[in-house]
């Protein structure tokens, strides 16, 4: 019953009227605002308190009420939700990579139409729109607590942003670097990170990081890709002139 109470509580906030630009949906930069907007807004001397162990189920019934926007495309009730859920639970991490990739690749195309997606790559004024919502995803992980943010799947996620929705390879790289440099990182993570370095034109630098990376892979283990390394840095040292072809 008192799940079922906050719960409608929850639908009756989130159904409240809200600004209607994107911008202005990220007006209230912190997780604690958010909450404290939520406290008011249950009134009649209640507090978010009440939700106590009940915080992270209402979090998972409010992103799954944001996937019936998602289907509609209700860009500003989405937006909302997301905000509402990772204020609820703020350490769930799937909630800021999908909200993330709702906003950066749903989002702009929702804007210019489905026939005209081609345009955010093609034209100026669609690329435009593209870098819009790539910053506001951005923003939107810019809101997470420090725990998550220091996450590696969360500074490569910072990465790809700039990397395929901002045409910034030097803002990749940054978190790209940061990523790679955590414990237990990936594979993968070394070999995307060794081409964005080529992408950038530091390809001496992609080839003592790949040599370095070689030496630490395993045999044996398909996941390591060690040929494919080992091919790579035979390519990049045939560039630069240190191997033959």
């Amino acid at each position: 019953m008192l799940l079922a109470f906050v719960l409608s509580l929850l639908l009756g906030w989130l159904t409240a009227p809200f600004a209607s630009s994107v911008k202005e949906a990220y007006a209230e930069p912190a997780l604690d605002a958010e909450m404290a907007t939520f406290s008011d807004n249950l009134g009649q001397g209640l507090s978010v308190a009440i939700l106590g162990g009940y915080r992270n189920i209402s979090a998972n019934f409010v992103w799954v009420s944001m996937y019936g926007d998602w289907q509609y495309r209700r860009n500003q009730e989405v937006l909302r939700k997301m905000r509402l859920a990772v204020a609820l639970n703020s350490s769930a991490l799937f909630f800021w990579i999908d909200g993330a990739r709702i906003i950066a690749n749903d989002m702009p195309v929702w804007e210019v139409g489905d026939r005209a997606a081609g345009s955010l790559f093609d034209t100026p004024a669609g690329r435009e729109v593209r870098y819009r919502y790539a910053r506001l995803a951005l923003d939107f992980l810019a809101r997470a607590p420090t725990s998550v943010a220091s996450s590696q799947k969360i500074l490569r996620e910072k990465g790809v942003l700039h990397w395929k929705k901002l045409d910034d390879v030097p803002g990749a790289l940054t978190y790209f670097e940061q990523a790679v440099a955590l414990p237990n990182a990936p594979y993968y993570l070394s070999r995307v990170y060794a081409e964005i370095l080529v992408k950038d034109g530091q390809v001496g630098k992609a080839y003592a990081f790949l040599k370095a990376h070689f030496a630490t892979l395993p045999d044996g283990d398909l996941g390591a890709m060690k040929p494919l390394v080992a091919n790579r840095i035979h390519q990049l040292g045939v560039l630069l002139g240190e191997e033959e072809d």
